[in-house]
């Protein structure tokens, strides 16, 4: 996937409920789909979870889409994906092409700063650009795209996949597996795939240190 837009995000803090970080993506989305002249939709991981709640009514009439319900009768103007799953965030990138994609990080179900540094995205707290990744583990990103060819199945390209966490682990770069994930979900990487690197990232970061016998 090969999508273009403009990323935001707002990064998850303790203080800060899930329906106000979700107000500020649509302070900032909302403007920018009246620029495109067409709405913004709401992506979530299912259609009904926040109904009730009056922030989100406003997208229930044809603006909220999720992975399992994602008909539209136009193209959206902005996006915003609301504590998204991956596979909920490969669907906001694909409907945000050339418009725009704010998107509202939770832990649960995984951090996105390595898909904010991945695209530049601006941080709706600070106003600030996401910095940009380590040049180092870019590289490691583009090696494990390359042995991702195959989805990841079992033998060269798995095998391949995990030389390249390993050596990430060894450089210090492993210590937030989250962080590699997202950053490839940002590269379209889809959730499938994201979630074998997840297993393996999360099987690497957890190994005990290398005793070097002297």
């Amino acid at each position: 996937m090969n999508s273009e837009f403009r990323a935001a995000w707002v990064p998850f803090t303790a203080d800060r409920t899930l329906e106000a970080a979700a107000a500020i993506a649509m302070e900032w989305a909302e403007p920018t789909a009246v620029a495109h002249q067409r709405p913004a939709v709401l992506v979530t991981d299912r259609i009904g979870e926040y109904h009730g709640h009056d922030l989100f009514e406003r997208y229930r009439k044809g603006r909220h889409v999720s992975p399992r319900s994602n008909r539209l009768t136009f193209r959206p103007g902005a996006v915003i994906a609301h504590a998204p799953s991956p596979t909920a965030l490969h669907l906001a990138m694909r409907l945000a092409d050339g418009v725009a994609l704010a998107v509202v990080e939770h832990p649960a179900p995984w951090r996105l700063s390595g898909w904010a540094r991945a695209l530049g995205a601006r941080d709706l707290l600070t106003g600030q650009t996401a910095p940009a990744l380590d040049p180092k583990l870019v590289e490691y990103l583009d090696a494990l795209l390359f042995h991702g060819n195959n989805g990841y199945s079992r033998g060269h390209g798995r095998d391949g996949a995990q030389r390249v966490l390993a050596d990430l682990r060894a450089e210090g770069l492993l210590e937030d597996p989250d962080l590699i994930v997202s950053a490839l979900a940002a590269r379209g990487v889809p959730a499938e795939q994201l979630k074998t690197v997840a297993t393996m990232a999360g099987m690497t970061a957890s190994l005990p240190p290398v005793r070097h016998v002297r």
